[in-house]
């Protein structure tokens, strides 16, 4: 009997000196004892739940989660707050943490038979959103978290370090662990869990704590906890510009990254200010207009997104907080393409099957423009479109550039041809681009001169449509494009032509990463130029397909061609699709705009040297005759040059309001005419030169004249413009009103004014 006892305690000795320690619910036979024993009580008596400033999740109850990295760095041991209600684990809060808080990052080893083994854990202390890991010495490729997680498939814990050796970060496995310690309602102390983060179940009231424990021993629990301050996305949005992506077909809808001039990127910022809401899917365009930011997708939402909350189509935004305005899944039954500014009052947006009126005041989607739509969704779909102070001008495939009054919303001419993208120059002439031919088009008469490209071409952009590389400078009088590639390979060059000489420089930029195997290339439209400073801003991707479009840079080139900065994304399959630059400055009328006018003979004061926009084209600056409160002395317009022509009809004094309205914002300047008496006896003379016919007039009115007609308006008895079209010399006036109206006619030779009777 008293050799049985004696085995008894030698085995219950061996036993319990050979114990096995659990680390997170996995029995470690390499640890002794005295690994991950600790004096620990009361040591979180410092604080206490209402001192817990970062709140994540929402609920009835509560839980504080504390990461202690013992590595000499300040603050160490940070708390934070979780909420939620029903059923959670300590891995279901470590997880919305991680989400949440974009300075927090995490290494996950997921789907192991004890549940996910947390590997590393990190944070961003001096604020570089600098959150990736390398991995066994790889900083080529280093590895960033998504959703606050870095992912492994082994227990390679000990061979990853931070990119950023000033931030929080310490993983591993063998050589060191992340010990796990609980502590509930009812618990006097903190214990040490064996269980893992998917095993334990949270209370009302519960404390997690991770503390890295060294091979070399443990530490305590610190005494001192610091609340973590809550983590506030970037809300200026006026030094830097924005980068519309794509995103993940499949997996995540579209969004918007803001890079800051300070060299700091802010992810998905639409996203955090709406509560993870996105776009629809595919996002492949966006712009801003009037202090709203309009992002356009393909498709309304992709099917594969559980984490973003889909936008629709067209998504509007506060383009200075980013706060959601109105979302649309229906655009007029087609895909999105495009979106344009037309006035303070409307825009356009760009279908697959169209062209659609938008109602900026009321947010609501109008209906087709007559004459844009036509065609199948890959055969006739609407590219690029721009403004121009008289008319726009939108790229559809297949039928060339259609020309829209905005006033009347109808097509009034259509420039047949290939195109692929178009665009406003700096000294107002208008650009638009073939395969291998550039188009000079006349603002006013839409005439087209061609120019050969010598030897590159421009890629068809039709197919999966982007915006395009086309792109224009508002400091130099430049275009930009990136060159066509051959079969799956993209161009890697950027061509420059100068407006002004006519010249092509066709290798003004060779792209960078161009040496190894795998070469960084341009993804959707790719290049922009920055309206303010004229830099060009690049976007590549790496070749290769798969994995490696998860490697994205933005690149920074000055007028010269040099390149002055570099961005790299973290690693994930963004697909950029188009770089937006803020609005930040009102037009500014010169102070050479008169106040006053003398007017004894037709006036003309050319509008186009009279005001300016640092960061928008002077050209595209809608020019418009708000008021004129007394229209019976004096008429006063603008013509297609951007001429106010004021035109005396009897003696005394008039005020006429002109509005500036640049890219939706807007400003008005006064100006007071003294008419010192009718031009219209200079009009009789001339009656056998210019004449109208029948007057009055039922239904349609017959121009008569030798001369070539630039433009004809008609007004009210108020001196109020009535929108009518003139077409081969005749205007159909049957849907005018009853009554008295004044017809002006401007043609290359004079200014004819008639008196018009509608019956």
């Amino acid at each position: 009997m008293k050799k049985f006892y004696l085995f008894t305690m030698l085995f219950l000795f061996a036993f319990f000196t050979n114990a096995q320690i659990k680390v997170q619910g996995v029995p470690r036979n390499d640890l002794s004892g005295n690994a991950t024993q600790l004096n620990i009580a009361n040591t979180a008596a410092n604080i206490s739940f209402s001192d817990i400033q970062y709140w994540v999740g929402t609920g009835s109850n509560q839980a504080a989660f504390v990461v202690q990295w013992n590595d000499s760095k300040n603050p160490d041991a940070l708390v934070w707050g979780f909420r939620w209600d029903g059923n959670a684990t300590g891995e279901d809060m470590l997880k919305a943490i991680a989400k949440a808080d974009h300075r927090f990052f995490t290494l996950l080893y997921q789907g192991t038979q004890f549940g996910t083994a947390i590997g590393g854990l990190g944070f961003d202390l001096n604020g570089q959103n600098s959150n990736a890991l390398i991995k066994s010495g790889n900083a080529t490729y280093p590895l960033y978290p998504v959703d606050g997680i870095v992912n492994t498939t082994a227990y390679d814990f000990d061979d990853y370090t931070a990119q950023d050796t000033s931030d929080h970060w310490v993983s591993g496995w063998y050589n060191g662990f992340w010990s796990y310690y609980v502590k509930n309602p009812t618990d006097a102390d903190f214990g040490f869990s064996g269980v893992g983060a998917t095993s334990r179940i949270l209370q009302n009231g519960s404390w997690d704590v991770w503390n890295y424990s060294p091979m070399s021993g443990s530490f305590p629990i610190s005494s001192t906890l610091t609340p973590v301050s809550p983590y506030v996305t970037s809300t200026n949005f006026t030094n830097g510009f924005f980068m519309v992506n794509e995103e993940w077909f499949g997996h995540t809808n579209g969004s918007v990254n803001f890079i800051g001039n300070n060299g700091q990127i802010n992810y998905r910022v639409y996203s955090n200010a709406n509560n993870n809401h996105a776009f629809g899917a595919t996002t492949q365009y966006g712009t801003i207009y009037g202090d709203k930011f309009y992002f356009v997708s393909k498709q309304a939402a992709d099917g594969g997104d559980s984490q973003y909350t889909p936008g629709g189509r067209l998504v509007v935004a506060n383009a200075q907080t980013m706060q959601k305005i109105a979302t649309f899944n229906n655009i007029g039954g087609g895909d999105g393409r495009s979106f344009l500014g037309v006035n303070e009052h409307k825009g356009y947006i760009g279908a697959s099957n169209g062209i659609y009126l938008f109602d900026i005041d009321n947010m609501q989607v109008g209906s087709l423009v007559s004459g844009t739509g036509g065609g199948s969704q890959y055969s006739g779909q609407i590219g690029n479109m721009i403004r121009t102070s008289k008319y726009v001008f939108a790229v559809k495939q297949a039928a060339g550039v259609l020309v829209i009054d905005p006033a009347t919303d109808t097509v009034v001419n259509t420039i047949a041809g290939p195109f692929s993208s178009i665009v406003h120059a700096k000294d107002g002439s208008i650009w638009a681009i073939q395969n291998q031919k550039l188009a000079l088009i006349d603002p006013a008469t839409f005439a087209v001169q061609y120019f050969n490209i010598p030897t590159t071409k421009y890629a068809d952009t039709w197919g999966a449509w982007n915006a395009g590389s086309f792109t224009a400078s508002n400091t130099e009088n430049t275009l930009y494009w990136i060159k066509a590639g051959t079969g799956f390979n993209p161009g890697n060059q950027i061509v420059k032509f100068d407006v002004t000489a006519k010249t092509f420089n066709e290798s003004f930029i060779t792209l960078p990463g161009q040496t190894g195997t795998y070469k960084q290339i341009p993804y959707g439209a790719a290049l922009r130029v920055n309206p303010s400073t004229g830099n060009l801003i690049l976007n590549t991707t790496e070749s290769g397909f798969g994995a490696h479009y998860q490697k994205n840079w933005i690149h920074t080139y000055d007028v010269n061609g040099n390149l002055t900065n570099t961005q790299t994304l973290n690693d994930y399959y963004w697909f950029p699709a188009l770089a937006v630059f803020p609005d930040n400055t009102a037009p500014i009328v010169s102070n050479t705009f008169p106040s006053q006018v003398t007017a004894a003979n037709v006036t003309t004061i050319d509008l186009k040297t009279m005001v300016s926009d640092g960061d928008s084209f002077g050209a595209s600056i809608v020019k418009t005759v708000k008021s004129n409160n007394n229209p019976s002395v004096v008429s006063a317009e603008i013509n297609a040059n951007e001429e106010l022509v004021i035109t005396p009809l009897a003696t005394g004094f008039a005020e006429i309001v002109i509005s500036f309205n640049s890219n939706g914002k807007v400003v008005e300047r006064t100006l007071d005419i003294n008419s010192l008496g009718s031009t219209l006896a200079t009009v009789e003379v001339k009656k056998l030169e210019f004449g109208i016919y029948p007057n009055p007039v039922t239904d349609i009115l017959y121009i008569k004249t030798q001369e070539k007609v630039g433009n004809i308006s008609i007004y009210d008895a108020s001196g109020k413009l009535v929108n009518m079209q003139f077409n081969n010399g005749q205007i159909n006036v049957s849907m005018l009103p009853k009554g008295m109206y004044i017809l002006k006619a401007i043609t290359d030779k004079a200014v004819y004014q008639q008196k018009l009777i509608k019956k």
